[in-house]
């Protein structure tokens, strides 16, 4: 009953997340807007004051959750100046515990099941998401790439690899179930990732 006390300005958010816990426990075609109005306590009239079906909802719901990773993009520019691999180390355990968030890893999981599905969750990401992500974090390392910091690397495919280090801890270690066998901390993690990565790239002699 305490959803129903919530301020009115507060009900895309609650809807959302009503959402988001019914398509990721029965899956996009089962989910009903009964069941999502349910699970938010309200009617089912409402959720259509905010969006026009079940489809504009589930890439509302997608959106919302890529917005906390885009929200934290501008960040690079502070990784210019300074000691370059601990701000890295910091993005990246704000990125990593964003990712690790239980709403954001059973979008992760939402997106995996709906993705041959939805046509239009996979252009979300490859227009939205994809291009804005790549843009900063290429521009970061191909500045650094010019200046010698970094050996000369595509600097596209390089963003792509330390995404895709970061994402596989979170399909294996939250979504598979891989933390019950083998726990790993989130600060373990960061600190590898980052260090392979940046050691990786960087010139012999470089600090």
């Amino acid at each position: 009953m305490a959803k129903w006390r919530r301020c009115p300005e507060e009900r895309p958010a609650q809807i959302l997340e009503a959402a988001l816990d019914v398509f990721a426990r029965r899956g996009f075609a089962e989910a009903t807007m009964d069941d999502i109005a349910g699970e938010a306590g309200i009617t089912k009239g409402t959720i259509y004051l905010y969006f026009e079906g079940k489809r504009e909802l589930l890439l509302a719901v997608v959106r919302a959750q890529l917005g906390r990773f885009m929200a934290l993009l501008p960040r690079m520019h502070a990784l210019i100046t300074g000691d370059i691999e601990e701000n890295a180390r910091q993005l990246g355990g704000d990125f990593l515990g964003a990712l690790m968030e239980p709403e954001v890893t059973k979008t992760i999981q939402v997106i995996l099941a709906e993705l041959q599905h939805l046509p239009e969750v996979k252009r979300l990401y490859q227009e939205e998401a994809l291009p804005q992500a790549n843009v900063q974090v290429a521009g970061f390392l191909k500045a650094h790439m010019d200046v010698g910091t970094f050996r000369q690397l595509d600097p596209t495919i390089a963003t792509r690899c330390l995404f895709g280090m970061f994402m596989i801890f979170v399909l294996t270690q939250e979504i598979l179930g891989a933390s019950r066998i083998t726990p790993m901390s989130q600060e373990a993690i960061v600190d590898t990732v980052t260090g392979i990565f940046f050691h990786g790239i960087m010139n012999r002699g470089t600090a």
